[in-house]
Parts: C-alpha cells; structure tokens; sequence
C-alpha cells in the first residue's frame, strides 16, 4: 500500500505527543501500528513474532525521539516508516553472520541442514565451517554464477546493486540467479552434499 491517510488534525496530536501528552501518542500507535506492522515489518521479516518485537522497538525509540521531531509534510508516518525500517535491519544484522549464510541458502537452495548449535563457540565453528563448505562448491562453478550467488546471498545486496555490479537489467539478474541457484544444487549432487530435494526451491 501507499502512504497511509494521516489523522484529522494531525499536526496538532502530533504537538502534544511531542509535549508528553500519552492519549495523543496512543492515538498515533493505534493508527500507524496496525499499518507498519502488516506493511512494513512483516514483509521485511517473514515472522510475525520478528515483527511484533520490531514494532514495540519502533514506537519506543519514536516516543524517546519525539521532543526532537521536526514536522515535514502532512503527516508523520514517513518518520515512523524509517524508524520500523532501521528496526528490521538491526534485527537482520543481530541475527549475525552464520542465519544469514544459514537462511538465505536454505530458503534457496535447502542444504547444508545442520543441527542446532549447542553453544556460542560451537555456533561460531559451524559458522566458519559452512561458509567454507559454501565456498568449495562454488569454487567449482561458473565463475559468473559463483558471483551473483555471493553478491545476493552471502553479502546480501540488493537486486539493484547485484544488476549493477553484474551489468545486466533486474530481470537478467533473476534469470541469472534461478540458474545459478540450479547449478549450485547439481554442483552439491556432484561433490556429495545431501540435501532434502522436496525441500528445494528455485
């Protein structure tokens, strides 16, 4: 969806959140929270649980923030918009190194399923341990197909950045990807890395 409808008087709640007034901040999270949640956080994030932490996050930092909001425009959802946006991302970046090595191959490939770490240090190995797991398969492949792999789910950048550094339009990017992420799979097959094929996805 687009920019939400702002509040009738909106500056003027605004106003007096910005003074302490608690009913004009409950007016604001009762409008906005609902929104940022279905549209913003939980298709950033994928989980519900995720997104409902994100939003708490959201509006406690904007209610610590507020005395020094400075009113643009005709409403302040860009501003929380922003906020819930920097929450997703320090979520993803707390998550760490190895959920995204871990999540992103797995929701794309579906191998490497390892059990749980017990503890830190052993999270820490099995981390070391699957990205050079990673890296000796895609070692093996098509250089080109190797790089659009690592750019887009290893260092997790954007299509945009991938397309660019890669040269090619967004939906040459996806069609190099569905076939890198194929060539990734019968690489695995090749070298003896058992996988889950009804867990597999293009």
């Amino acid at each position: 969806m687009g920019r939400p409808e702002p509040l009738a008087d909106e500056r003027a709640i605004v106003e007096r959140a910005m003074e302490g007034d608690k009913r004009a901040f409950e007016r604001l999270y009762r409008h906005y929270a609902p929104i940022l949640f279905s549209y913003v956080l939980v298709p950033m994030l994928g989980n519900r649980d995720d997104a409902q932490d994100c939003l708490r996050e959201t509006f406690i930092s904007a209610h610590r923030a507020l005395p020094r909001y400075e009113w643009r425009g005709s409403s302040i959802y860009p501003w929380l918009k922003t906020l819930a946006k920097n929450k997703a991302r320090d979520l993803f970046r707390a998550s760490g190194r190895r959920q995204r090595l871990r999540g992103a191959f797995s929701h794309h490939v579906g191998v490497f399923g390892d059990k749980e770490p017990a503890s830190p240090m052993e999270e820490l190995v099995q981390a070391q341990a699957l990205r050079k797991r990673i890296d000796a398969v895609l070692d093996t492949m098509n250089p080109r197909y190797a790089r659009v792999l690592r750019l887009r789910l290893l260092e997790d950048r954007s299509r945009e950045d991938c397309a660019e550094l890669l040269d090619v339009k967004i939906g040459t990017l996806d069609v190099l990807l569905f076939r890198a992420v194929r060539a990734f799979r019968k690489a695995c097959e090749q070298q003896g890395v058992e996988f889950d094929m009804s867990e597999v996805r293009a």
